[in-house]
């Protein structure tokens, strides 16, 4: 998502606010008083995303059922993949940031180990030290969380890549991806 955004959709990131973070700083810096709005308003979309997920997830029955936050991600890629490059960004990206916001306050862990399925620094110290633990202590659990977020780690790396070969081809509608491949792993689930 943040390969398609960031090639595709006028360089914001969905999932990485850091970088966004970077970005507005150096969008405040150059005076491109336009991108410093989309960057501020794609921060602040997180922000309610997590915030109104925060609140009401117990209602929505997202703590039972996180793969439920995923429902308006996936709705609004089918819709964005057929909105035109020619449309502003300020009215997809943030909405879409919004969605990110709900799916990674809906989704902490992998097989009862915590991780954040938007934050690549993070999951890579989680990696080195379930590593570094497994080393000095031989604990198989500390090799089973090594191997977990090395699959996680593995699987983000390869995503982007093919997220953004993708976009040499299909540009916005490479988004359509993402319900696709939603729903791939959702019936998987199903009959599993």
């Amino acid at each position: 998502m943040d390969a398609y955004t960031f090639i595709v959709r006028g360089n914001t990131l969905v999932a990485g606010q850091a970088g966004n973070v970077v970005f507005l700083s150096v969008e405040l810096i150059q005076n491109n008083v336009s991108d410093v709005r989309d960057k501020l308003l794609t921060l602040i979309a997180f922000m309610m995303g997590v915030f109104l997920l925060t609140i009401y997830k117990e209602k929505l029955r997202i703590v039972k059922k996180p793969i439920l936050s995923l429902i308006p991600l996936a709705i609004l890629s089918i819709i964005i993949g057929f909105v035109p490059q020619t449309v502003d960004n300020i009215y997809l990206v943030p909405p879409l940031v919004f969605c990110m916001g709900l799916v990674t306050t809906a989704f902490g862990e992998v097989s009862g180990i915590a991780y954040n399925n938007a934050f690549m620094t993070g999951n890579i110290k989680r990696t080195m030290l379930a590593f570094g633990d497994y080393f000095r202590t031989k604990h198989t659990p500390f090799l089973r969380e090594e191997f977990i977020f090395v699959s996680l780690l593995s699987s983000f790396v390869l995503g982007v890549v093919f997220s953004a070969y993708l976009t040499i081809f299909y540009h916005e509608k490479t988004i359509l991806g993402v319900p696709i491949m939603m729903s791939i792993f959702y019936l998987s689930m199903l009959f599993a």
